[in-house]
């Protein structure tokens, strides 16, 4: 019996088969090419890199003092309106020339007709003019005083019996007994009706400087009432130098 022999292997396959693969890889390497090369045409720029960096935390930053205090204080603008100033500036004088801005007269307040009052000396509070055996006088007359001298510091305001624009002062205690001048002293002496009592009665009240008044005689407009060793009189001198008073409620 004849021995069967293996058949012998193919050797012709094996390289048709590599070189298969191999045009099979250059061509894909070729397309490849030819893919990054178009790809490459069309893109002008890389796109961007982007990069991650790691976190930090947050750092609050605390200013120092003296930035804060170096820093202004915040204050609202002002209108326009508000330059003008709070003063009004003096005008202008020339150098050397001091301007006086005059003080504010003090209000004087006036014998009212028909009440009664006292009549205080200006800057001597405590006296009081008065009667005193019918001679018109100052004295000390005060709260604490007899009834007598505080009823003969009484007096009640009248219309001027010669000129009803001015004063006559009459007697609380001795009623229809005016203060009157007679030889240019003043006397309390009582109303006769006679034209020349009623001029001598009445007396017309000039508010002065001081805050007072003084009283010019009626029959003697040049004559002021005036103070002297106490005693009240008629004389002929300025205004400023008259005795000047301010009414009291009476006592």
């Amino acid at each position: 019996m004849a021995a069967v022999q293996a058949p012998a292997p193919h050797r012709a396959t094996a390289p048709g088969r590599l070189r298969t693969v191999v045009v099979a890889a250059a061509v894909i390497t070729l397309l490849a090419a030819v893919g990054l090369a178009v790809t490459s045409g069309e893109e002008k720029r890389p796109g961007p890199l982007f990069v991650a960096l790691p976190t930090a935390p947050p750092v609050t930053v605390v200013p120092s003092e003296s930035s804060q205090a170096a820093a202004p204080e915040e204050r609202p603008a002002r209108p326009a309106t508000s330059r003008v100033r709070d003063v009004v500036p003096p005008s202008r004088t020339p150098a050397g020339n001091s301007v006086r801005t005059p003080s504010a007269t003090p209000a004087v307040v006036l014998p009212v007709v028909g009440r009664e009052l006292g009549l205080e000396p200006v800057g001597e509070r405590g006296r009081r003019v008065r009667h005193r055996d019918f001679v018109a006088r100052i004295d000390p007359v005060g709260p604490g005083s007899r009834e007598l001298d505080r009823a003969d510091s009484r007096f009640t305001a009248r219309a001027g019996r010669g000129d009803a624009a001015c004063l006559s002062f009459e007697s609380f205690n001795y009623p229809g007994y005016f203060l009157r001048s007679r030889q240019s002293a003043l006397r309390l002496e009582r109303a006769d009706g006679s034209r020349g009592y009623d001029a001598d009665a009445t007396f017309c009240a000039i508010p002065a400087a001081s805050g007072g008044f003084v009283l010019r005689s009626r029959s003697a407009p040049d004559r002021y009432v005036t103070e002297r060793d106490a005693v009240l009189s008629l004389n002929r001198v300025p205004p400023g130098a008259a005795q000047a008073f301010v009414t009291r409620p009476p006592l």
